[in-house]
């Protein structure tokens, strides 16, 4: 989850100014008025942000701070007579079209720093507020959602009856258009989608409380309470991966999933022998298992994303599916 001191902003912008942003400047700064300097000066490398459109009331993106505070004059955005000189580089990482925006409202049950659902729209008042970082993850997750339906369904080349072991499960798994380098981490992000595709609101590295030393490799949530944790042990140490499954049972997941590697289950069973209460609710699935849910997933979350769709739609004339 990185550092403990990463922040995680909402920067509250307008319509026109988001669309400049996301058509002009790729949110490669965050500008805000001179007032705000003070919060910009304690933005960092590493912070998240995300763009709260406030006329719209929607979410529109996620950036993450890449330098330091500077001031500087030149005009940039498009509101008449505004120069935003407290600034600050960064990349974007989501970026939403006008018809994929994040309705805030929805979320706002959820959220935990509006203390008073009735009037939550004073909770986006101003420019800028630091924001808890469980309630950054869940509107990036709802983004992420959105992000998935734009898979690229290109094949990687490999059937899966042709794949015959651990070892070929692995190649093919480094062989999928993923953002992640090692297969730790990539199992780890196809966990993190699929979780997406089911609706969850799905996080890497997710601590097991806001407060909790430990942290899942991967965290299935409902809102904002814990359905399914993951850990990914394809290396490193067994029991400690246990012993993160177990403290996350404790806070209430209702499931518990280890992906291991098949020379290690005797391993584990030896492990957990003493330990029923966990064993009963503990699953453990192979390599082979991650990818074959994914990549049955990229087909069948195609389609079930058009079932859910209930919109009313303008139509000239009826097209198969």
């Amino acid at each position: 989850m990185g550092s403990n001191n990463k922040k995680y902003w909402l920067v509250v912008t307008s319509p026109e100014n988001f669309k400049h942003d996301r058509e002009e400047l790729n949110f490669k700064t965050q500008g805000l008025p001179d007032r705000n300097k003070k919060q910009v000066k304690k933005m960092e490398p590493g912070d998240r942000v995300i763009y709260y459109i406030a006329e719209l009331q929607k979410f529109g993106a996620t950036a993450t701070i890449t330098g330091t505070y500077y001031h500087e004059e030149t005009k940039l955005w498009t509101d008449e007579d505004r120069i935003w000189p407290a600034r600050c580089p960064s990349e974007p990482d989501i970026v939403l079209e006008d018809d994929e925006l994040v309705d805030a409202k929805k979320l706002v049950p959820d959220m935990n720093f509006i203390e008073n659902e009735q009037y939550w729209g004073a909770y986006f008042q101003g420019s800028i507020k630091q924001i808890p970082e469980e309630d950054f993850k869940l509107i990036e997750s709802e983004m992420k959602k959105i992000i998935s339906s734009r898979i690229d369904e290109e094949e990687t080349g490999i059937r899966s009856e042709e794949l015959k072991d651990e070892e070929d499960y692995r190649n093919a798994i480094e062989e999928l258009n993923l953002q992640s380098s090692s297969v730790h981490d990539r199992i780890g992000e196809m966990l993190e989608q699929i979780g997406t595709w089911m609706d969850y609101n799905s996080q890497t590295r997710f601590k097991i409380t806001p407060d909790h030393a430990y942290e899942l490799d991967v965290a299935w949530l409902k809102g904002k309470n814990p359905e399914i944790a993951f850990e990914v042990q394809i290396g490193g140490n067994i029991t400690e991966a246990k012993d993160r499954l177990s403290q996350a049972r404790k806070f209430n997941y209702r499931k518990v999933i280890m992906v291991l590697k098949e020379d290690d289950l005797s391993r584990l069973n030896r492990i957990m022998k003493h330990e029923p209460e966990l064993r009963n609710w503990m699953d453990v699935w192979s390599i082979g298992t991650v990818y074959e849910m994914y990549k049955a997933g990229e087909k069948f979350f195609k389609y079930y994303k058009i079932l859910k769709d209930s919109s009313y739609k303008e139509k000239t004339e009826l097209e198969l599916v």
